[in-house]
């Protein structure tokens, strides 16, 4: 008799992982949030996950707390200030079981730059600094929670004319200043006056997959990208004079019209780009001291099979080391990401895609190199996929749901989409379709969202996401929405 080995193998893998997520705890008390029996928490109130054997009472602080049928629990408990004892006590046929916790709730620590003393420089006089590592932020404020101003490459030269803890402030314009954490610069010697660079040799190329606006500068100067209802827009910072500005540039590809200004009298030089289709991705960097602004043109596509070629990164969260949120019995969220991105791999191949998975198994991929990896094979799209918590202070009753998180003006439609297919197929609640700065949805080449299927620590979405089915059908629903989101941005780019 013949064996397919490989299709025994992949059956004993899905059974054993089948096994693991619905397997029920020991019948002891476990409680696997809050993690130590004595910690500090700087919110108003805290919640305790877990389980217990099924058919148990359970009281916190002798209030009743509802167990499921599987065994868990989520409770929210409000903290006074100070030392907070928790008991945590489960009943069944005369047995008890206890674990006591000390809680101590404290204030949020204030940002570093609160505190701080400004160090201001003398009127023109500059530090000369350079960035030292790619993708360094620029901030609206001394704080690693302010806005990020945009994002710099290693070698960018800056001008520095205040410090203030570990940051220093950075002159953009005579009327605009910003913030770079000190780590991510080195400085040089101070000068009196700003330096300017010169532009020149502004060209527009293309290739069978994108469009190029070089520039060539004396040094590297810093910069910002704009996404605008047409295109984009580029500043240089710090410039003298730009070659450009009475050139009218030919259409090529998918950029309509490109057009330099004048240098404005701030020491700005500004690009207005307007594009013949939707945005599909860009990306600024420099080669030596040439500034390349690389747009993606649209993808071709088929409508009949709209993922057909189309290149697709899946981010499977967390992994290895990092279990990401912990279920009420146990189960880690970085299994349930890997099963579905797994699910989602074979019907989006099955649908004529071209699939990169950033962690194919259990292995712990570096944040910071997940977004590169998909960039470096080309994904047109970069899904990253999770399965939500919450922190210290919130509900989780009250929130909870399908969210899906953007940062970039270009996928906002693409979150939208997977948001609105999601809740309709799997029946979830709308948790939301939110702007936030994730390493995983910071990227603009590729289309970059992160996808929360459901809670781990909601019970009723927690076991959905233990239903082998339900991840299925998870799977199902993106790969349904990324073809609406292909067919719909073709339809409208027309």
């Amino acid at each position: 008799m013949f064996f397919n080995i490989k299709f025994y193998k992949k059956v004993i893998i899905l059974f054993c992982f089948t096994l693991l997520l619905n397997s029920l705890p020991a019948e002891a008390l476990q409680v696997v949030y809050p993690k130590n029996l004595s910690t500090q928490v700087n919110a108003a109130s805290t919640f305790f996950i877990g389980s217990t054997e099924p058919g148990s009472s359970l009281k916190i602080n002798e209030m009743d707390v509802k167990v499921y049928e599987n065994g868990s629990f989520v409770q929210v408990v409000p903290l006074n200030d100070g030392e907070n004892t928790i008991k945590v006590e489960s009943t069944k046929d005369q047995t008890k079981d206890t674990i006591t916790y000390i809680i101590k709730k404290v204030p949020k620590p204030e940002p570093e730059s609160v505190s701080a003393q400004l160090e201001e420089f003398s009127p023109d006089e500059y530090m000369y600094a350079s960035v030292v590592k790619d993708n360094t932020p620029l901030r609206a404020q001394p704080d690693e929670n302010a806005a990020r101003v945009t994002h710099l490459n290693n070698g960018t030269v800056l001008m520095i004319n205040g410090k203030k803890g570990g940051y220093y402030r950075v002159s953009l314009t005579p009327s605009k200043n910003v913030w770079v954490r000190a780590e991510n610069i080195v400085n040089y010697s101070k000068i009196t006056g700003k330096m300017l660079a010169d532009a020149s040799n502004v060209s527009l190329s293309e290739d069978k997959f994108y469009n190029y606006i070089k520039t060539d500068l004396s040094f590297a100067v810093p910069y910002k990208v704009s996404e605008t209802d047409t295109g984009l827009n580029l500043e240089l910072y710090n410039i003298k004079n730009n070659a450009a500005d009475t050139i009218l540039f030919k259409t090529s590809g998918s950029v309509k019209t490109l057009a330099v200004n004048t240098v404005c009298a701030d020491n700005t030089s500004s690009y207005f780009v307007e594009l013949n289709t939707k945005m599909w991705g860009y990306d600024v960097f420099y080669e030596g001291n040439t500034l390349v602004l690389k747009i993606r043109k649209a993808p071709v596509v088929d409508t009949s099979a709209p993922l057909k070629g189309i290149k697709i990164a899946i981010d499977a969260g967390h992994g290895g080391d990092d279990a990401g949120a912990i279920g009420p019995t146990g189960v880690k969220e970085k299994d349930i990401n890997l099963d579905i991105a797994k699910k989602l791999q074979k019907t989006l191949e099955d649908s004529g895609a071209q699939v990169v998975m950033i962690r194919p198994d259990d292995t712990n991929v570096p944040l910071y190199e997940r977004p590169l990896k998909a960039k470096k094979e080309n994904a047109l799209i970069l899904l990253s996929l999770h399965a939500n918590a919450l922190a210290d202070g919130a509900d989780p009753y009250a929130k909870h749901g399908t969210s899906v998180y953007y940062y970039n003006r270009e996928s906002v439609e693409l979150a939208k989409t997977i948001r609105d297919v999601l809740t309709k197929e799997l029946g979830t609640k709308d948790d939301g379709v939110c702007k936030c700065s994730f390493v995983l949805t910071r990227p603009t080449m590729p289309l970059s969202v992160l996808v929360e299927v459901a809670y781990m620590i909601h019970p009723d979405e927690y076991k959905l996401l233990l239903d082998d089915g339900f991840r299925q059908k998870a799977a199902e629903a993106l790969k349904k929405s990324l073809e609406t989101y292909v067919l719909n941005s073709v339809k409208n780019s027309q």
